[in-house]
């Protein structure tokens, strides 16, 4: 058994979403949420730059005695997830689209993946989408659309005019993948939209939750779950 914190992080407010999904998994444990807002979004940004500043928030969380760390971001995963664990003495858990589930229930159906533009041309994200290389699958990268999230999270009048604009003529598909934390936010919105067109059985897939079952796998197979009977804290940095 462990008691020490999990450290969670991402660029900006995003990982919030997968903050809640590992809280609900894992109700016992403490966590540390690190928002590196100051340079979201990381999308846009060259590898180099993600790698230093994924490893900068590593660091943060391990000096504040964290056991285990998520990194709760997409294109961090891709970009700086395989250096980051060379190095780490924690395990680390990231992010990726969820093409698998989405294979396994729209694979002869047109599906969108919705990418940063940094995920897009990682090796990572290009061998994992080869790896269903039979699914009716379109890659839609976004460059600016974090930044925009990150910004009117609160405005629900903003969200729904950039849902409209992203699949104004893509009404008719069977899934969307969303290929980074801050774009489950628009989750609602998507299902709105999507109702109002007729199609309200589209499918919407995001990695949050397989992201807390490997935590939650990673914690259990090293027996370092914490002890706690109460319902465990956050910190938000």
């Amino acid at each position: 058994m462990n008691n020490s914190p999990v450290g969670i992080f991402d660029s900006g407010i995003g990982g919030i979403s997968v903050l809640n999904e590992c809280r609900s998994v894992l109700p016992r444990e403490n966590f540390i949420y690190l928002a590196d807002s100051e340079n979201a979004p990381y999308g846009n940004r060259s590898a180099d730059e993600i790698l230093a500043l994924a490893r900068a928030c590593a660091n943060t969380l391990l000096s504040r005695g964290v056991k285990a760390i998520v990194a709760a971001c997409n294109t961090a995963t891709s970009v700086a997830a395989a250096a980051l664990r060379q190095t780490l003495d924690v395990p680390l858990i990231g992010l990726e689209p969820a093409i698998k589930p989405a294979y396994e229930h729209c694979k002869d159906k047109e599906t969108l993946l919705l990418c940063t533009a940094a995920t897009s041309k990682q090796e990572k994200f290009i061998n994992l989408v080869k790896e269903y290389g039979d699914m009716n699958l379109s890659i839609l990268p976004q460059k600016h659309l974090a930044a925009y999230i990150e910004k009117n999270i609160g405005d629900g009048n903003a969200m729904r005019k950039i849902t409209e604009e992203i699949f104004r003529d893509k009404t008719h598909v069977s899934g969307i993948i969303l290929g980074c934390t801050h774009y489950v936010f628009l989750k609602p919105f998507i299902a709105e939209f999507f109702g109002k067109c007729g199609n309200g059985g589209v499918m919407i897939f995001d990695g949050n939750a397989g992201a807390a079952r490997r935590l939650k796998a990673v914690l259990t197979k090293s027996d370092a779950l914490a002890e706690r009977t109460e319902r465990g804290a956050v910190e938000f940095i």
